[in-house]
């Protein structure tokens, strides 16, 4: 796991200028990569590399990379996990291989099947640029999930090309100005991140998941060589679910491939219990990591300890305290590399297996995404169409029915009622996704931004239009708003957040439930074999095959939380006033914010991210 930064200039004309903006992208990213550093420019293009090494620990493992006769050059961040099959067919074709790192392979793969068939046959998570002198050309990739962030800015001076494996790189750089973008903030209060591909860096963006980047000869064109949505097509469901069990385990499997120590983190849940047991089946005394606290509500150390029990692991718990929290927030800040209103979670859980020793961690995020494993999956799946009893309500009605429950919502504090407004004019499940996963509610956000209705409205419908411009027309119920889950929640929040919060600590976090492989089998299952009844995500329990994950499955779901709201509570004042002195919000709007939070009537989460948002202005 890395942290890469370049410049391209297709014309050519790289100046000292450039490589010291380079130098400066690569330091801030030094937490990314602190094993390693190098570089390499010509007259099209500096490349910058940092390293934390995974694969092959040797001097042959450094980057920048390149062929035999020095022509392509590469700089890699991520995992490829089929790179010794494609390693042996490489090598049957006549290439000259001098390091076993998988980073080698993406060149002499791209010699070999060009862009599109290189990225096909990778399985793995990914953002890397590779520099081919022979076209002057410049390519960006990303993983089909985008597990591994990338992002790039086209309007540097003299059409160059700028990309970062985080926005502040590029920032730092000063190829970027840092100017606010006010679409991306808008679209963090909307959505409690901001979503792809915008940032909240004017001119900065976010090259999507399953997608690449060619620029030469002055131009930049973007193709997407993975679309979700050609793999969701229902196939033979009893021949599929039936498959998931060994490509469940295959995945495991190559996921705990590293020459540096390995854990898994453990909560008290299927998706982390269910990663140990199918681990547990190759790997002998498997390290474990949970997080406990003092507020015996919040922990899961009794669960986790049965696990881990159970499948004879290298147990360890890591307690954090209010103190603790407290203590981190500067830093947990600084770590943010575009706002979030969650997260904090891993950054203690990366620092806790930094201390434990370890260099790669195993995570079961995913499961819920691609197994259905919210609660409103539940819901959604009981009705075929759950918009067609609104959409067939005369609109008078609808909106004032809506009104209504927007007015209950403000009257008792119940922030999802008031989100119900964003169906008052349009009817989708993008709205939908708004109405039941959103963050703030529309006069919320009208308030802290003070802005107008028009302008608001305005904003809301360009987010809403790009889910939907990605979203299958034909789908309906729970496989719609599971599209939407996945590229809007799972991208821009949970692996953005796990991507940052963990490099900040110098740990590789890895996510085998989201290997191609096994989604690919998963998003083609029936509905009803995912269906929530007796046990939560009956597909994937089914396919880990164990029995006590079975149990796990059919207790109450508890997600992976911290006691925030009380940790904050104690120390509010001082939150407070880092919040209200943010030049991005209405300080009346802070205020009164924090005043409903102090009196139960507001999730801890909406004035965290007040004070998130004072950190970037």
């Amino acid at each position: 796991m890395c942290g890469i930064a370049g410049l391209f200039r297709s014309e050519g004309g790289i100046h000292a200028a450039d490589v010291a903006a380079i130098g400066r992208a690569v330091q801030v990213q030094s937490h990314r990569g602190p094993d390693d550093s190098g570089f390499y420019q010509d007259s099209h293009v500096v490349l910058g590399f940092r390293r934390l090494s995974i694969i092959d620990l040797s001097p042959a493992g450094h980057q920048p990379m390149t062929n035999e006769d020095d022509t392509i050059w590469v700089i890699f961040n991520g995992e490829i996990y089929n790179y010794l099959e494609l390693r042996a067919e490489v090598l049957a074709r006549g290439h000259c291989l001098r390091s076993h790192s998988d980073t080698e392979i993406l060149i002499h793969g791209y010699e070999e099947w060009g862009m599109d068939g290189l990225l096909q046959r990778l399985r793995g998570m990914f953002g890397f640029a590779l520099y081919d002198s022979r076209s002057s050309a410049c390519f960006l990739a990303r993983d089909r999930f985008g597990i591994k962030p990338l992002y790039y800015c086209s309007d540097v001076s003299g059409g160059a090309l700028a990309f970062a494996s985080e926005v502040k790189a590029l920032v730092a750089s000063g190829l970027s100005a840092g100017e606010t973008e006010r679409q991306g903030i808008i679209g963090f209060l909307l959505f409690g991140s901001v979503p792809a591909p915008a940032t909240s860096v004017r001119g900065v963006e976010c090259l999507m998941p399953g997608h690449y980047l060619a620029a030469s000869r002055g131009k930049v064109a973007i193709h997407q060589y993975w679309d979700p949505r050609r793999t969701s097509e229902t196939g033979d469901g009893a021949a599929d679910e039936s498959r998931l069990a060994g490509i469940l385990e295959d995945s495991v499997n190559r996921h705990l491939v590293s020459d540096v120590p390995v854990g898994v983190f453990l909560s008290g849940g299927v998706d982390s219990a269910g990663i140990v047991a199918l681990a547990a089946r190759t790997r002998s005394r498997l390290a474990t990591l949970t997080v406990v606290f003092d507020e015996s509500e919040f922990s899961e150390a009794a669960v986790a300890q049965q696990v881990a029990q159970r499948f004879h692991t290298d147990h360890r718990e890591v307690r954090v305290t209010a103190e603790d929290f407290v203590r981190e927030v500067p830093s947990v800040l600084a770590a943010m590399d575009q706002p979030t209103n969650d997260g904090v979670n891993t950054y203690f859980v990366s620092r806790a297996a930094k201390q434990a020793g370890l260099t790669v961690v195993l995570s079961g995020l995913g499961g819920d995404e691609i197994f259905w494993g919210y609660g409103h999956y539940r819901w959604l799946l009981t009705r075929k169409n759950p918009l067609h009893w609104l959409g067939s309500t005369p609109s008078m009605l609808r909106n004032g029915l809506l009104n209504g429950a927007v007015a209950y919502g403000r009257l008792r504090g119940r922030e999802n009622w008031k989100r119900l407004a964003f169906l008052k004019n349009r009817l989708s499940y993008e709205a939908l996704y708004l109405a039941v996963r959103g963050f703030f509610a529309p006069e919320q956000i009208a308030r802290l931004l003070d802005m107008d209705a028009r302008e608001l409205s305005h904003a809301v419908d360009g987010h809403l239009d790009f889910l939907s411009a990605g979203s299958d027309s034909h789908a309906e119920g729970a496989p719609a708003f599971s599209q939407i889950e996945v590229r809007r929640y799972m991208h821009d929040q949970l692996l953005r957040d796990t991507d940052v919060f963990s490099m900040a600590h110098s740990i590789e976090v890895r996510v085998p439930y989201l290997d191609h492989c096994v989604t690919d089998v998963a998003f083609r299952l029936p509905s009803e074999t995912k269906r929530p009844q007796a046990m939560n995500k009956p597909a994937l329990v089914r396919a880990i095959g164990d029995d006590l994950v079975s149990s796990l499955s059919r207790q109450r779901k508890q997600g992976f939380t911290f006691p925030f709201a009380h940790w904050m509570l104690k120390h509010a004042g001082d939150l407070e006033e880092k919040a209200v002195h943010t030049k991005l919000l209405e300080p009346r709007a802070v205020r009164k914010l924090w005043s409903a939070f102090a009196a139960g009537r507001l999730h801890w989460s909406r004035a965290w991210a007040t004070v998130v948002l004072a950190q970037s202005s």
